[in-house]
């Protein structure tokens, strides 16, 4: 009996065993991190990225906001997780290429401290106005600026955020004096703009279109080369401001030191369910656009654009925070 009862326990073990390593290694959960608040598009493409991916990596997936420091805080603590890819986090480009150009004692290194794992999304940003400002044009915004020099504010959901980049952007190609505020992510960013705190803000479609499709906000440009087929009628920035061109995108990180068959199956997965026609959908009625690259893609896309962010931080002027 008791050598039964012994046989049976092992017998139920293996299977349990088994059973683990039919998930992502082992059957504790993974953490996506979302180093910005709830209301962005961040947070709303983790939340619906993560059941498709929980549902083809075999592990449950928890969505975990930290914001601050225009995703620094919260990216900091991928950088310090174990590398064993039960932490990952979900971040825009600028968090990986800009920040280190902008704040000081960062405590870690993007391209050090950090694996790339894929490029998930594309998305433009829109400049969006206050109903109550009264221009309906980039040209009738530009000379309203122009006409208030200091007294216009836009918002940004961070220092060194794409937001703030272009921004600083349209201020320095159009010769306008505007004020910088700067918020810990797109939902309070958006929530000012709807109570008129402040007077325009750079935003992403996907977190923007709610806003613009309730009258809440007036969209009058996009950062993309083209009108957004979710808005065919808003002309490209570009058109107003000839090199005027920018189209954030976001991508999923690892601690550094993950090994290479845990980087290339997360890859896969993460590919799988960004591509899912649940996902896809999802991000390209509100102007999203979902993609899939290489781990070595990102890596290269990250190493090029810091540089090119690092160059165009000091050719602006832009202060270190």
């Amino acid at each position: 009996m008791l050598k039964t009862v012994t046989r049976l326990l092992v017998l139920a073990a293996c299977a349990t065993s088994a059973l683990a390593q039919q998930g992502f290694p082992g059957s504790a959960p993974i953490t996506l991190m979302v180093p910005y608040p709830p209301g962005g598009v961040s947070d709303y493409f983790a939340r619906v990225l993560a059941p498709r991916l929980g549902e083809s990596i075999g592990a449950s997936v928890v969505v975990e906001n930290r914001p601050g420091a225009n995703g620094a805080i919260g990216t900091a603590v991928v950088a310090r997780a174990r590398p064993d890819g039960h932490m990952i986090g979900l971040v825009p480009a600028s968090t990986v290429t800009s920040n280190q150009w902008l704040q000081k004692d960062m405590p870690f290194d993007p391209l050090k401290d950090l694996q790339a794992l894929a490029i998930t999304l594309i998305v433009p940003n829109v400049l969006v106005v206050h109903p109550a400002v009264p221009a309906k044009s980039v040209p009738e915004l530009l000379d309203l600026i122009r006409g208030k020099p200091g007294a216009m504010n836009y918002a940004s959901v961070g220092m060194g955020s794409s937001s703030h980049l272009q921004g600083e952007m349209l201020a320095n190609m159009a010769k306008l004096n505007m004020v910088h505020v700067a918020y810990k992510g797109a939902g309070p960013a958006m929530q000012a703009l709807v109570a008129g705190q402040v007077q325009l803000a750079f935003e992403n479609l996907p977190a923007a279109f709610p806003y613009i499709q309730s009258g809440q906000v007036r969209a009058l440009a996009t950062t993309s080369a083209a009108s957004p087929p979710q808005a065919p009628d808003l002309p490209p920035l570009g058109k107003f401001l000839p090199g005027f061109e920018a189209t954030p995108w976001f991508g999923l990180v690892g601690p550094a030191g993950l090994p290479k068959e845990i980087v290339a199956k997360l890859n896969e997965h993460i590919v799988k369910a960004a591509r899912s026609p649940e996902v896809s959908k999802a991000l390209e009625t509100r102007g999203g656009q979902t993609v899939g690259t290489t781990p070595d893609e990102m890596a290269r896309t990250m190493r090029e654009e810091s540089e090119k962010m690092r160059k165009l931080i000091k050719e602006a002027g832009i202060k270190v925070d």
